[in-house]
């Protein structure tokens, strides 16, 4: 099936050897990001004595690039698999030594014959017999900032924010991660809020896989329980969820990894369609499967009345309410302590998702 993604956006008014089945309409997309002028002046003088910039370089190329992927998903939703025409304009306006870039890109919707396979990757890791000095001075920088992140009592300032974020520096993660931890140690709670926004507007530059890989790894090796959780609302607020990731842990991986996942159910992607239902349904069975109930069920008088009330008995001999603790090993039915995920919850979130998503899907597999 198409994503979003896989849509084709070309300048032509056509497609070599396919044929047009139907035209939709106009569609556009715009994108506003600011930069100023005199952060970008401190970070190279050379770059406006040469008569560019580097950093406006990156930050247009940036949004650019957002710009086609908002395209892609405006055509998306209203089913066609390639935007025809595409034109962009690319405006500034500067005043109060600041800047805003504004991109505006716009095309036909149409839907064309045999191309709704997936499009192929071009990969752009290939080994190369020259290089530019940008680059050098990119790869140099870089390890200059992830020096200088590593130290525990450096500031991550603007600068660094910035250069982190344009060139997709993957290997801070662990560093930002690091210090948003101290933060939270130090009592910091305020500055540790704003600092976990901007590890999320960072993480947002990504594409999506990219942000999948890093974000589901930091989860994975993250050892306190509560940073873990909120990585993980990350996933919800980036709408990056992976279903099938899901599946194969809950089929392959160890205890801790399967509890991290059962809270992922709760998060969203942009898309939902038919092989999602699927998914969810499956993700239920695992989840019944890996996470069996480990108390018996059953009933007791109440006091001072003749009904009866649901209960279930714990292995360790205590007994509990249905859906309440047991009072003596504080365990939940299915075997799980305080600070785990919530079985029953994330069951119920699921068959609320497959109820939703079928309401607007059809369900004619």
């Amino acid at each position: 099936m198409l994503l979003p993604k896989q849509v084709l956006v070309v300048t032509t008014s056509g497609l070599d050897n396919h044929k047009v089945t139907t035209y939709l309409k106009p569609v556009s997309a715009h994108v506003v990001a600011g930069t100023n002028i005199f952060t970008d002046f401190a970070a190279s003088l050379s770059d406006f004595f040469g008569g560019r910039s580097g950093a406006y370089q990156r930050q247009l190329s940036s949004i650019y690039d957002e710009a086609i992927e908002r395209l892609k998903v405006a055509a998306f939703e209203i089913g066609a698999n390639c935007v025809l025409g595409l034109k962009v304009d690319i405006d500034e306006i500067s005043g109060k030594n600041k800047a805003m870039f504004m991109i505006t890109a716009v095309g036909t919707a149409a839907v064309f014959e045999n191309i709704n396979r997936a499009v192929p990757v071009v990969n752009t890791d290939l080994q190369l017999d020259v290089v530019s000095v940008e680059k050098i001075n990119i790869l140099k920088k870089k390890y200059q900032v992830l020096r200088q992140m590593a130290i525990e009592s450096a500031d991550v300032d603007d600068e660094t924010w910035n250069f982190i974020s344009d060139n997709l520096v993957e290997e801070a993660l662990p560093l930002l991660i690091k210090k948003y931890k101290m933060l939270i140690a130090n009592l910091q709670l305020d500055l540790a809020k704003e600092f976990l926004k901007r590890v999320i507007s960072y993480l947002s530059q990504f594409p999506e896989e990219k942000i999948q890989e890093l974000l589901y790894n930091a989860i994975f090796n993250e050892a306190d329980p509560k940073i873990a959780r909120e990585l993980t609302q990350i996933i919800h607020e980036l709408r990056v969820l992976d279903l099938k990731l899901i599946q194969n842990v809950l089929i392959n991986g160890d205890f801790e990894k399967q509890k991290k996942v059962v809270r992922f159910v709760g998060c969203d992607k942009s898309f939902y369609d038919r092989e999602d239902v699927s998914d969810f349904g499956r993700i239920k069975e695992l989840i019944m499967q890996k996470f069996p109930e480990r108390g018996s069920r059953t009933t007791k008088k109440q006091l001072l009345s003749s009904k009866e009330k649901d209960i279930w008995v714990c292995a360790c001999g205590g007994s509990a309410d249905i859906g309440e603790r047991c009072g003596k090993c504080n365990k939940d039915i299915y075997g799980l302590k305080e600070g785990d995920p919530v079985i029953g919850n994330a069951l119920s979130v699921i068959d609320q998702k497959i109820e939703l998503i079928s309401h607007f899907i059809s369900n004619n597999f």
